[in-house]
């Protein structure tokens, strides 16, 4: 672990203290002459030096480089004002401006009060806002340095909403805070998360920064890809503090939520470089015998396939074959490559290499034919998806018909019940088809009607009745929501994390039961529990009279995402009434013929499982 719970200081004196050195002359000469023989010559003034201190939230450590980032690499050069880290103090004696950012750089030659720094890692804060530098500090200036958030206001708006809804704080502790107790006092339950989700964040930091190919800067700016939209989920189970151990297991669960994947840095880099739509990129329709469904493929090469309507106009129940897939795609000549990493329903596209042509607005895809979602005389018509969306992926279809269609994936908080459990964090998808018109005052406003279908909508926008503006740069603003349309030069960069939908945060960490044989107090029951994306343990308890031990399980599938040939899917039910509770939500696996469904739980006690419960 890379933070320790130790007691230690628990704020920092002022940041920063001018100290101008004082200055001799000789003889009251002035600037304007010229000393006199035998006169020594006049020393030069000392520019003021400003001496930076503060402290690191990481345990005490000792010999942590901590410097001003004057070249602003997100790493402490040479030739930069730095000091080493002595208890987690630190005090820089610089001349230089005051608008560059205090890093502080962590290699394996540095200590805590357990033993060394395990892997590398940087932690940061802006200049006058680094009395107290923590990860939560850092994210703030990863979101800015990614593009994710415009300016440093913008950036703690966001992590506030992310931590703790419109709270923006866990037990009054904020982001610049020093959450560590007083000495000699117990750490509150507010103070025991934020460590212990501070010590998660920088293992993730690290290993983010041990990616192949990263150099610092871009490390910096990937630590907030994945993490920003964890922490609330992150946060929910630790209700103590942790051990080591159960710090380690608590990390593999959450790992793919903490770390960035090679995988969504690449479809970062590739938007990023892009400058003109490929043939693919935007809205395609698809209608057969079997409903209407609709694929948006991104320029990030992230792809999400929705069904809109079963085969009968009135069959809009998810749980009976509707959904979603997403993944990844990518294009060689005459084929395409579909990875699959979440498949909600029994149909859709096949996970693999299949055939693949464009020509005009018509495409054919492994043999299902379809067209492309546009119009020559209505601009708003197409796909449009939110910018930056790998924490809360959305889009939007706009048909030329006046009906629109628009699909969330994940959010924090269950709007339906107002809380936001480990349960109530774990959602996949909403989804709200209705219709539009153009004002007939103002042409960039756009009116939207009625709602025919709002499946889980309390995650689902525009409100009904709402309303859009289309802005000068072309986008699409609505309920603070932003939205590019997909084949323009904003559609070609934006990374829209169809496939990173928060893949481990509905996954991992749960807890999931079906009942084997019996009743009651006789009832068996099989638990699954998702310690990770690969990682899927299983076990059953016995019934509560007998003494034998729990009989081994194995686990029904070995990884959540779908290339095993075995559908996986969390499943968020019809029921929008808050009393419908976790009948609303299963897991189901198997196969299009012949499907399991789980319940989620909370995590089992040992009365309820007498097997080794993991943590």
């Amino acid at each position: 672990m890379y933070l320790r719970h130790t007691h230690t200081l628990a704020a920092v004196a002022a940041a920063v203290t001018v100290l101008l050195s004082a200055c001799g002359g000789g003889g009251g000469s002035n600037d304007d002459e010229a000393p006199g023989p035998g006169t020594p010559p006049v020393t030069p003034t000392p520019e003021p030096t400003v001496s930076v201190t503060g402290f690191v939230l990481d345990g005490g450590i000792d010999n942590a480089i901590a410097c001003l980032d004057v070249n602003n690499n997100r790493s402490c050069d040479a030739d930069e004002p730095q000091a080493r880290t002595a208890g987690g103090q630190f005090d820089i004696a610089s001349n230089v401006g005051s608008d560059h950012i205090v890093l502080i750089q962590a290699g394996t030659d540095a200590k805590t009060a357990d033993g060394p720094v395990a892997a590398p890692y940087v932690l940061t804060a802006p200049l006058g806002r680094h009395a107290t530098i923590t990860p939560f500090t850092t994210l703030l200036q990863s979101e800015v340095d990614s593009g994710r958030a415009a300016n440093l206001t913008q950036a703690e708006g966001t992590l506030l909403s992310f931590l703790v809804g419109s709270a923006g704080q866990v037990g009054g502790i904020q982001l610049y805070d020093n959450y560590l107790p007083l000495p000699d006092t117990e750490s509150t339950l507010a103070q025991t998360k934020m460590l212990t989700l501070g010590q998660l964040l920088t293992r993730g930091f690290a290993e983010t920064s041990g990616m192949a190919g990263l150099d610092a800067k871009a490390a910096f700016a990937a630590y907030g890809q994945a993490a920003s939209g964890s922490l609330q989920q992150v946060l929910y189970p630790i209700t103590a503090p942790l051990d080591p151990v159960q710090r380690e297991s608590l990390f593999a669960s959450v790992k793919d939520s903490l770390v960035a994947t090679p995988q969504a840095l690449a479809a970062v880099a590739k938007a990023a470089a892009k400058t003109q739509a490929e043939a693919i990129e935007g809205a395609w329709i698809k209608t057969s015998g079997t409903g209407k469904e609709v694929y948006v493929f991104a320029g990030d090469g992230t792809f999400v396939h929705q069904f809109l309507q079963g085969p009968s106009s009135t069959d809009t129940a998810f749980d009976n074959g509707l959904g979603y897939r997403y993944g990844r795609y990518s294009i060689s000549g005459g084929t395409i490559a579909i990875t699959l990493l979440e498949a909600a329903n029994s149909s859709g596209p096949a996970n693999g290499v299949q055939t693949f042509n464009i020509s005009g607005n018509a495409m054919n895809l492994g043999g299902s034919s379809l067209t492309r979602v546009a119009s020559a005389s209505n601009a708003l018509v197409g796909g449009w998806v939110r910018p930056n969306g790998l924490s809360t992926p959305e889009y939007m279809v706009i048909f030329e018909d006046g009906t629109y269609a628009h699909g969330t994936f994940y959010y924090q908080n269950d709007r339906q019940t107002g809380t936001a459990t480990a349960l109530e964090t774990a959602r996949n998808v909403g989804l709200q088809i209705g219709s539009y018109t153009v004002n007939a005052a103002n042409a960039d406003v756009i009116d939207f009607g009625e709602t025919t279908v709002d499946f889980n909508g309390a995650l689902s926008v525009p409100s009904n009745p709402g309303v859009a503006h289309l802005q000068n740069d072309g986008s699409i603003s609505l309920f603070g929501l932003r939205l590019v349309k997909l084949g323009s030069a904003q559609g070609a960069k934006a990374v829209t994390g169809f496939s990173e939908a928060t893949r481990s945060r509905i996954w991992s960490g749960r807890y999931f039961s079906r009942t084997v044989s019996g009743s009651g107090n006789g009832a068996v029951v099989e638990y699954i529990y998702v310690r990770g994306p690969n990682d899927i343990q299983s076990f059953r308890n016995v019934p509560t009279t007998s003494t034998e031990a729990c009989p081994a399980a194995t686990a029904p599938f070995g990884a959540i995402d779908p290339a095993d040939g075995v559908l996986k899917h969390f499943v968020i039910g019809t029921g929008t009434a808050a009393t419908a509770g976790l009948a609303q939500r299963r897991l189901n696996f198997g196969t299009a013929a012949s499907f399991s469904s789980y319940t989620p739980i909370a995590r089992p006690t040992a009365t309820a499982a007498r097997c080794v419960v993991p943590m």
